[in-house]
C-alpha cells in the first residue's frame, strides 16, 4: 500500500493526576532517546504488537516513533530546565492495521504534551497544559559499548517466539566489533558475515551484511530461516534492563540475546 504523510488534529481528552513541573523539582530530566508507550490518558497498554514508542532527538530537534500502527514523525523544542517540550505538527504514514484505537488515543494525547516530568526509575510522564500526565512513558533500552557487544550471545527469542533448550544446538552469535564481522549458528548451520555496529542521533545502529551459511540439511529449518530472516533485516540495537541483547527493525524487537 502506498504510504502518504498527513497531519492530525489535536481533540480534547480528559486527564489525570498532578505532574509537577521539573522547576519545582530542581532536577532536570534527560528524555533524549528511545521510550515504549506504556499509559495513555490513565490506562495501561498491554500486549499491543507493534508497541507504540516515541524517540526523542534533542540534537536535531526531531520526534519520531510508532503510534501502534504507523510510524510518526515531528519537530521538538524542549526547555530541559523548566521541563517544557512543543511537539510540531504530528505526521503520519498512513496504512490500516489492528490498533487503530490505540493509535488515534496516541496520537490526541502527543498533541496535547506541554510538559514533561520524570516518573520513578526509566519512566516519565508527558503532561498537558494543566500539567496533568496525559502520556506515561518507559525507557525503551539503554546504549551498549562495543566492549560489551564483544563476544558470544545465545539467541533466545526471534521474532517474539522463545527459542526451545530441547534443541540439539542453542543457536547463538559472536560479534567482533573491531573487526566488523560476525560468526555463529542458526540452530543447524554455522553462519558468518559482515556488520556495522554504530552511534547515531536516533540511537545505535547493527546492521548485518553478506551473511553466509554452510548447506547441511535438518529435520526442522523454521528456526534457522527465521533466524537468517530476522539477521538480514535488524536496523538498530540496544540493552535490555536485564542486561540482554535486543536486535529492532522498524521500530519492532525481532531478535533477543543473552551474553554467554
Amino acid at each position: 500500500m502506498k504510504k502518504l504523510f498527513i497531519p492530525f488534529v489535536a481533540m480534547a481528552l480528559i486527564s489525570f493526576s498532578s505532574c509537577k513541573s521539573s522547576q519545582n523539582t530542581g532536577a532536570t530530566t534527560n528524555i533524549n532517546g528511545e521510550w515504549n508507550i506504556v499509559e495513555v490518558n490513565g490506562s495501561a497498554l498491554n500486549n499491543i504488537d507493534p508497541h507504540p514508542y516515541i524517540g526523542f532527538d534533542t540534537a536535531n530537534g526531531r520526534v519520531y516513533g510508532n503510534s501502534g500502527c504507523n510510524r510518526i514523525m515531528s519537530s521538538l523544542t524542549l526547555n530541559e530546565k523548566a521541563g517544557e517540550i512543543e511537539l510540531g505538527q504530528m505526521a503520519s504514514t498512513m496504512m490500516a492495521g489492528p490498533n487503530m484505537d490505540v493509535e488515534r488515543n496516541v496520537l490526541n494525547a502527543l498533541a496535547l504534551v506541554k510538559n514533561y516530568k520524570k516518573m520513578g526509575k526509566d519512566k516519565i510522564a508527558l503532561c498537558n497544559e494543566s500539567k496533568r500526565p496525559v502520556i506515561v512513558l518507559e525507557k525503551r533500552f539503554y546504549t551498549i559499548s562495543a566492549a560489551e557487544l564483544n563476544g558470544e550471545w545465545e539467541i533466545v527469542k526471534v521474532y517474539n517466539e522463545n527459542i526451545p533448550t530441547t534443541i540439539e544446538t542453542i543457536p547463538y552469535l559472536s560479534f567482533d566489533v573491531e573487526k566488523q564481522t560476525f560468526s555463529g549458528n542458526a540452530s543447524c548451520n554455522t553462519i558468518n558475515g559482515k556488520m556495522q555496529f554504530a552511534d547515531t542521533p536516533e540511537g545505535q545502529t547493527i546492521t548485518f551484511e553478506n551473511v553466509i551459511s554452510t548447506r547441511m540439511m535438518c529435520p526442522s529449518m523454521d528456526i534457522e530461516n527465521n533466524i537468517i530472516n530476522a539477521l538480514k533485516a535488524v536496523k538498530t540495537c540496544g540493552k535490555l534492563e536485564n542486561g540482554n541483547l535486543a536486535l529492532y527493525a522498524n521500530g519492532n524487537q525481532i531478535m533477543e540475546l543473552k551474553k554467554k
